[in-house]
């Protein structure tokens, strides 16, 4: 499993956690371009993208889900707080709660 931080700060955040086939963004809080590059440096395409998982509803860590998530068809997991929180809702694959889990695939 390897990590990578695509940026921190108030200007957007968002981490990539890969294991085999599978990435996983943790937060997308770039634009859709500025997401795409960061990826790019790392040799992982946007269309890899297994899910996008939401820690929060804060702009620096939504920015891009629905337009990274729509353009590539990537499912997205957060909160029911975190949805309910956020100024443009998205099309997601499943709400998660304290305790509860969700599967994909």
């Amino acid at each position: 499993m390897r990590f990578a931080v695509l940026g921190s700060g108030s200007r957007g955040n968002g981490t990539l956690v890969a294991s085999n086939d599978t990435y996983i963004l943790v937060d997308c809080g770039f634009s859709l371009r500025e997401t795409e590059r960061r990826l790019a440096r790392l040799g992982v395409s946007a269309s890899q993208l297994s899910a996008i998982l939401v820690t929060h509803e804060h702009a620096d860590h939504v920015h891009g889900v629905g337009l990274l998530s729509r353009r590539y068809n990537v499912p997205v997991y957060l909160s029911s707080g975190t949805l309910r929180g956020m100024r443009k809702p998205v099309e997601i694959a499943g709400l998660l709660a304290g305790g509860e889990e969700s599967r994909h695939r």
